[in-house]
């Protein structure tokens, strides 16, 4: 599982993880075991997220240059980073943007071999259209005002891999480089392709998924672990959110981002059906199943509540999409439960794990880009800040989420695709599911709420909720309530009372 987002301090001018000796939500203190990175690549604009890439081959200056310094250090930084964050058992992704670049060097160099300027000129153009996306449909490539990659035309060229002439695609392999340059010399370790459907080329994404893999086992193999393991380490992961499924079928990809789950969890826990289900229990067995909106296994699917992309409806932080509904932090806990227990492999933008909320918005609550989405920065303050009336809540959430983590990469029931619907119960009013993930033998069970509704005198000995399909406790065992941290006697196994 993965914490995500721009959290390199760029205040400082160098890449900071965390710090050790304080009380911050870095990996070590949430528990996560891999970090991503938006886009380290050198990039064209100043102090963004990175996606107008102008120099592939090296980490933006402006993530290393300390005050004082005269010269960058963000190749030695990026280094010191990764070993750093090696060394905690974290793994390090990065976000790589493709379809497009911004005064890339090659751009100068050799336009029509290396770009296209005007698909709409040419729509017949191999380069001028986009890759199927999940819903069928094709448009013309956007390259967001930065100039478009072809991925398609074949010249006769030097070959930077190969050092020979010979015919070949250019862009394909400055990407090969760049990819070479960064698994060899950075060793990163999985790779989050930025709108694989404006790259618009499977076979393209294909080879680069089966060159990251092998850079990656040769790197294994020099270290001498066991090489058969490899290919589970090194995941290359498309971002495309209509999921063009065959994509994985014809294993062009390792993953993709399962935008979905943003939708489902945002609906449940408000009570609320998706748009594309058909009454509530399907929104919520969508939403923990990812196998039912057609994922053929939870390693292919990376589920989040909130992506980088926070603004517009229903994508802001949960924090202030929340802002005037009740039981706020109740609802964010039930929305870390749903995302550390279902099937998928689940990503946490940086920040919600402690409900941080946005600094720059508007009348709606929303971040817009023109309004400063790229330079709303984390603020790990509020873990720590008094004076803030809401952080005792965000403690309590922060411990909340940590532990959830702690059970999402100990238990091997949560490893598992198994996952059994076992109780669903609407009656008056109630919206109450109950899910089993893993083997008999070695379960977790969930207990979700989803209303209003709550066992009368729920504080009575005697107040209890029945769950009649609870599986059997296994020999020798013992029930253990993750969130409380309590074990739970024999006798109320399955008839504890529930709360809003």
């Amino acid at each position: 599982m993965a914490i995500t987002a721009d959290i390199l301090d760029r205040k400082e001018s160098r890449f900071v993880l965390w710090r050790p000796g304080t009380t911050g939500s870095g990996a070590p203190e949430l528990g996560v075991n891999a970090v991503e990175l938006l886009p380290p690549a050198d990039s064209f604009y100043k102090r963004v997220w990175g996606y107008d890439t102008a120099h592939f081959l090296a980490p933006d200056y402006e993530l290393g240059f300390p005050e004082g310094n005269a010269s960058p250090t963000a190749s030695e930084d990026l280094i010191a980073l990764v070993k750093a964050c090696h060394t905690h058992g974290t793994r390090v992704f990065v976000d790589v943007v493709m379809a497009f670049g911004r005064e890339e060097t090659y751009e100068h160099i050799d336009f029509p071999s290396f770009c296209i300027a005007h698909p709409n000129e040419d729509p017949g153009d191999p380069d001028a259209l986009t890759s199927i996306r999940g819903d069928g449909t094709r448009t013309l490539r956007d390259g967001f005002g930065s100039t478009l990659f072809r991925y398609a035309k074949c010249v006769t060229a030097y070959d930077p891999v190969s050092g020979q002439n010979k015919p070949i695609v250019p862009a394909r392999q400055l990407m090969f480089t760049y990819l070479t340059r960064w698994a060899r010399d950075f060793h990163i370790d999985g790779i989050r392709m930025d709108s694989v459907e404006n790259v618009a080329n499977w076979d393209f994404a294909g080879e680069f998924k089966d060159l990251g893999h092998g850079l990656f086992k040769a790197r294994w193999e020099e270290q001498k672990l066991d090489p058969s393991k490899a290919n589970d380490h090194f995941l290359v992961v498309g971002e495309e959110l209509s999921l063009p499924f065959d994509l994985l079928k014809q294993q062009r990809l390792d993953a993709l981002w399962n935008d979905k789950f943003r939708v489902y969890v945002r609906a449940a826990i408000l009570g609320e059906i998706a748009d594309d289900a058909s009454n509530f229990a399907c929104t919520v067995r969508r939403l923990i199943d990812c196998r039912k909106i057609g994922f053929a296994s939870g390693s292919q699917a990376i589920n989040y509540i909130t992506s980088h992309d926070v603004q517009d409806y229903r994508r802001e932080r949960l924090f202030t999409m929340l802002r005037n509904f009740s039981e706020r932090e109740k609802r964010i806990k039930l929305t870390f439960v749903c995302l550390l227990t279902a099937v998928g492999i689940p990503m946490i933008l940086a920040g919600e794990e402690f409900a941080d909320q946005h600094d720059l918005f508007d009348e709606h609550g929303w971040v817009t880009q023109s309004g400063g989405k790229q330079i709303d920065p984390v603020k790990f303050s509020r873990l720590t800040d008094r004076s803030d009336p809401d952080q005792p809540m965000r403690c309590r959430i922060f411990k909340y989420v940590a532990r959830l983590v702690k059970l999402r990469t100990s238990h091997s029931a949560l490893a598992v695709d198994d996952t059994d619907f076992i109780h669903v119960d609407f009656t008056d009013g109630k919206r109450v599911l109950v899910w089993k993930r893993g083997p008999c033998n070695d379960p977790v069970v969930v207990v979700a709420n989803f209303s209003d509704l709550f066992t009368t005198n729920a504080s009575s000995p005697r107040a209890e909720y029945r769950v009649p399909n609870w599986p059997a406790t296994p020999p020798g065992r013992q029930w253990s309530e993750i969130r409380q941290e309590r074990s739970v006697p024999q006798e109320y196994v399955g008839r504890e009372p529930i709360f809003p």
